[in-house]
């Protein structure tokens, strides 16, 4: 397949069909419009593809009964949320550096698999790099963000900081693997492009959404039906499977609204904290997923 032949493919992925379209719309005088549309779909596909854990655990041999796999589940929920009010600053970084490799690897290691087996440190600095440029591009709402909920003011230039220096080790680290990666450059350039554009183009809720639902929970529902089902009609069963723990996740999220008074935070950073409270249990059952998943 000549470059041109691979340039048309790439265009024609839904997920950049998606991004282009909404940085276009983005600039038609139906914005607020485009804001409800993201919220709908981190809260509908978003959090419906973390909703089926307990379901992957079973299927890693994780534990002996669903009681033992909920009980676990949950407690980890209860504690990092614990941490996250007793220490947000930690909960949150260590989140944030979790997740880096987390959404790196949802992106990347299907057509990295079995290519390099360093690719771990690829999926970390690509993840980092995205999410330097997210809060970079859009500093003063990440900055406020951050600041309600730690109550600690990070410097705007920060951010610049982390985007330059996780784009050098990223691309030192393509360098040195160069051989491995000479099939994907552009793969891993114009969705790279595609999204820093976006991010600078968007608002913080759109761009955080669309990177959030088309780039990651899209591709790792269909990770998950794969993994977990050999049915003609896989996504009903998933459904079927996820869908109590979707419905709690929301209660969850109406919840933490009406007692708000208890954290005194802005919509914005108080729906980002309940993303973080219910995701992470979910970061650590996809790595443990994926490591179990690797040949030996």
């Amino acid at each position: 397949m000549n470059t041109l032949q691979k340039i048309i493919q790439n265009i024609s992925d839904l997920r950049i069909i998606l991004t282009f379209s909404c940085v276009i719309v983005n600039f038609l005088p139906v914005t607020l419009i485009i804001d409800y549309l993201a919220i709908f779909g981190v809260l509908s596909l978003g959090i419906l593809h973390g909703a089926n854990d307990l379901q992957l655990l079973k299927s890693i041999q994780f534990m002996q009964t669903k009681a033992q796999r909920l009980l676990i589940y949950t407690t980890l929920v209860f504690v990092f949320s614990l941490i996250l009010y007793q220490f947000p600053l930690f909960a949150l970084t260590f989140f944030v550096l979790f997740s880096c490799y987390h959404f790196g690897e949802q992106q990347w290691h299907m057509p990295l698999q079995n290519k390099l087996p360093s690719a771990y440190l690829f999926y970390f600095f690509y993840g980092a790099f995205l999410f330097s440029v997210l809060f970079w591009s859009h500093a003063q709402q990440s900055q406020s963000i951050i600041a309600q909920l730690s109550s600690v003011e990070i410097p705007t230039f920060l951010f610049r900081y982390l985007s330059f220096g996780t784009l050098f080790f990223l691309l030192l680290f393509i360098l040195v693997h160069f051989s491995s990666f000479k099939a994907l450059l552009i793969d891993v350039f114009l969705q790279t492009f595609l999204l820093v554009v976006m991010f600078w183009t968007t608002n913080l809720v759109v761009s955080f959404s669309m990177y959030f639902v088309v780039w990651h929970s899209w591709p790792s529902l269909n990770d998950q039906v794969k993994t977990l089902y050999q049915s003609s009609n896989p996504l009903l069963l998933y459904l079927k499977d996820a869908w109590v723990f979707w419905l709690i996740s929301l209660i969850g999220l109406v919840a933490f609204y009406m007692f708000n008074d208890t954290f005194g935070l802005n919509p914005l950073s108080l729906f980002f904290a309940f993303l973080s409270a219910i995701t992470f249990p979910h970061v650590l059952v996809i790595f443990g997923l994926n490591q179990k998943s690797k040949p030996s």
